[in-house]
């Protein structure tokens, strides 16, 4: 498994719980919408000041290390911090427009391009995904809206053409999120052995397309989906990674053996933080563990302060995304809450699906 699919993993995930709540029709969609933005952007501000942070304290860690990382690790972070770059950083990339190669308006041209085109990186890389997580939301939005109020062909119908329009992006995982929360009754009843061996099946093939490095065949759809849809993976291992992620979600689904392996406390325990991890490890990295690599270098063979470095670096993200979790998540939670007005709560009456 990889980055990758982890991610595009919890669009699928994110898309399905979302889609019980946007049910529920009692607040209106400008108060959702609210309701996410103010989730979503406090923690990608908190992350954002913390890469700013770390970087400027530690700033030749990046350097000492930079014969034993990659082209793509020694490209990050690879401009100076000068005033224009952060100034840009601030006001151009952002949650609503995107960063450099994952914006969803990529697809624009004329006036909306020249925005787009000097799109870059954020001082934390996997702020990009909010940014997808923020505009998946309003599709899923959309999605549990129209469910509502459309008679069962008319919305699955919408539901086709709108999946021609993502095409082979990753806000297809956000539609497929939705399809799998309203069929969850059909497949979480699955049971017996047939059932269990699809599920580990379909597991199984999520895990040997996370290890393939070819992305053959994935490369000549991606292409193919060009003619046909107005959104596109960046490449077929994007497009590789996204099938992965919904065989997982799909097999867990109708594996009662895997769900309840993923309900043991510690694994709960440490999915509440995932969020967290997710956002603080990066700029951890490149500075702190870049700092302790560089420092056990001097008295280590490079395998043994690598796995020095993965233990302590490990360690110290699970800390810091505690202390985040705790400190900024779950506050952003309770601010975002207060963007919906209280009404009683209502059962929604699911018709188009069920």
């Amino acid at each position: 498994m990889n980055g990758g699919i982890a991610t595009y993993t919890f669009f699928v995930m994110s898309a399905f719980v979302l889609t019980q709540s946007y049910l529920e029709t009692s607040y209106t969609a400008f108060e959702r919408i609210l309701q996410r933005a103010t989730r979503l952007l406090a923690p990608a501000i908190a992350s954002w000041l913390m890469a700013l942070t770390l970087l400027t304290i530690l700033p030749q860690s990046r350097a000492w290390v930079a014969p034993y990382v990659s082209p793509w690790a020694r490209q990050r972070y690879a401009d100076a911090m000068t005033g224009p770059v952060l100034a840009k950083d601030i006001a151009l990339n952002s949650m609503l427009l995107g960063y450099e190669g994952v914006s969803l308006f990529d697809f624009a041209a004329a006036k909306t391009h020249l925005v787009v085109a000097h799109l870059s990186d954020s001082l934390n890389p996997p702020l990009w995904s909010l940014h997808a997580e923020f505009w998946g939301s309003l599709l899923v939005l959309l999605m549990a809206r129209l469910y509502r109020i459309l008679p069962s062909p008319w919305f699955w119908m919408i539901f086709t053409v709108t999946l021609l329009v993502t095409g082979t992006s990753h806000y297809t995982l956000f539609l497929l999120g939705v399809a799998g929360y309203l069929g969850r009754h059909r497949m979480l009843a699955l049971h017996g052995a047939i059932p269990a061996l699809m599920g580990m099946t379909l597991i199984a093939a999520a895990v040997f397309l996370g290890m393939r490095a070819a992305s053959f065949p994935f490369d000549s759809w991606v292409v193919a989906a060009r003619s046909v849809s107005l959104l596109q993976a960046p490449g077929g291992k994007w497009l590789q990674n996204e099938v992965a992620a919904t065989l997982l979600m799909a097999g867990i689904l109708i594996q009662p053996r895997i769900r309840h392996i993923l309900a043991a406390p510690w694994l709960v325990w440490l999915g509440h933080r995932s969020f967290a991890l997710y956002l603080v490890h990066f700029p951890l990295l490149f500075t702190v563990g870049f700092a302790i690599f560089s420092v056990l270098l001097d008295y280590l063979q490079q395998g043994t302060a690598l796995f020095l470095t993965v233990v302590f670096g490990g360690g110290l993200s699970l800390a810091a995304a505690t202390l985040f979790e705790r400190w900024i998540d779950r506050p952003a939670i309770r601010l975002s809450r207060k963007a919906l007005r209280p009404k009683p709560s209502t059962v929604p009456a699911e018709t188009a699906a069920e």
